[in-house]
């Protein structure tokens, strides 16, 4: 009677990892896709705003202050526009 206990056991196990791991991937699908449905469109809205001759200056739709926040989240790119 122990050992039918003990494989009953294993098995449920078995169900609540499957489970667990099926919710896991379902949630990092959903994350994934509203991230990149709101995320998306506005880094695609600030490239398509920068002036490809001077990358400093502040594009249409934004403010200066939120063109310098802009840049300091990107170092890397605009290092030269940040030590002005």
């Amino acid at each position: 009677m122990e050992v039918f206990k003990m494989i009953k056991n294993i098995k449920m196990n078995k169900e609540n990892l499957t489970i667990s791991i099926f919710v896991i991937v379902i949630f990092a699908v959903l994350s994934w896709t509203v991230y990149s449905a709101f995320y998306g469109e506005n880094y695609k809205k600030a490239i398509s705003a920068e002036n490809p001759d001077d990358i400093c200056q502040v594009p249409q739709g934004y403010t200066q202050e939120k063109w310098i926040e802009h840049m300091g989240h990107h170092p890397d790119k605009y290092s030269q526009c940040l030590n002005k």
